[in-house]
C-alpha cells in the first residue's frame, strides 16, 4: 500500500498501511503519533482513506475492511474502532483504493471475483453499504467533478455518479483488449488506460 499524507485534528502526518496495522508519523521528524491494528493475510495492497478525523483501511485474503476515529488528548493520540466487517464479501478491497465524496467510499470492493466483482458505495463512518453493482471484478477507480470513473478488468470505462442514492451509469464503453488493473488516468479532457495488451486515449 501506499502512505497517505493527511491532516487530521490540525497536525499534518503521513498514515502507512503495515503488516501489523496503521501507523502514523510525523513527517517533520518520524516520530509516531497513532496506530491502530488490522489482520495481516499474504498482504497489504489497497491505501488507508481519510475523511476528517476517519480513516479506513481493508484488505483481501479473507481478512476485510474497517476504520477508525482518531482522537487526541493533550500530547497523547488514540485510535478508536468505529466498525470492522471481516471477510471476503462486505468490504474486501483487494488492491484497488476506493475514492471518498462527501461521505462515501466509491470503488471495487471484492476479492478475485475476476469480471463479476461489484463497484459498491459505502459510509465511511458507519460501513453500511448504501448500494452495490456487479460485473466490474477487480479493476480501479478515480474520482473527478462529481463522478466515479470505473475501468473494469474486462476493459470497459465506465463513468458513475458519485451518490449513495443508487447506481447512476452516465457512459460505458469497451476500450480495451487484455486484463485491466491499473489505475485509468484524467488529463486535460481526456482518459488514459491501459491493459496486458494495449493502451488508449479516450476524448471525455
Amino acid at each position: 500500500a501506499t502512505c497517505v499524507p493527511a491532516t487530521i485534528l490540525g497536525q499534518r502526518q503521513v498514515i502507512f498501511f503495515l503488516q501489523s496495522g496503521l501507523l502514523s508519523v510525523d513527517p517533520a521528524n518520524g516520530k509516531e503519533l497513532w496506530r491502530h491494528p488490522h489482520k495481516y493475510a499474504v498482504s497489504t495492497a489497497a491505501s488507508p482513506v481519510v475523511a476528517g478525523d476517519i480513516v479506513y483501511c481493508s484488505s483481501g485474503y479473507g481478512v476485510g475492511g474497517g476504520a477508525a476515529r482518531i482522537s487526541k488528548d493533550g500530547s497523547a493520540w488514540k485510535a478508536t474502532p468505529l466498525y470492522f466487517k471481516e471477510g471476503n464479501k462486505s468490504l474486501a478491497n483487494h488492491w484497488s483504493t476506493p475514492v471518498l465524496h462527501d461521505g462515501h467510499l466509491y470503488g471495487m470492493f471484492q476479492f478475485k471475483e475476476y469480471g463479476n466483482g461489484p463497484v459498491k458505495c459505502v459510509d465511511i463512518a458507519t460501513g453500511d453499504i448504501k448500494w452495490e453493482r456487479p460485473g466490474f471484478g477487480p479493476g480501479q477507480v478515480i474520482f473527478a467533478d462529481g463522478c466515479m470513473v470505473a475501468l473494469a478488468d474486462d476493459g470497459r470505462l465506465v463513468l458513475i455518479e458519485a451518490t449513495p442514492s443508487g447506481y447512476k451509469e452516465l457512459a460505458s464503453s469497451d476500450v480495451l483488449d487484455g486484463k485491466c488493473w491499473s489505475t485509468p488516468v484524467l488529463a486535460n479532457g481526456r482518459i488514459y488506460a491501459r491493459s496486458t495488451k494495449e493502451a488508449v486515449c479516450v476524448e471525455v
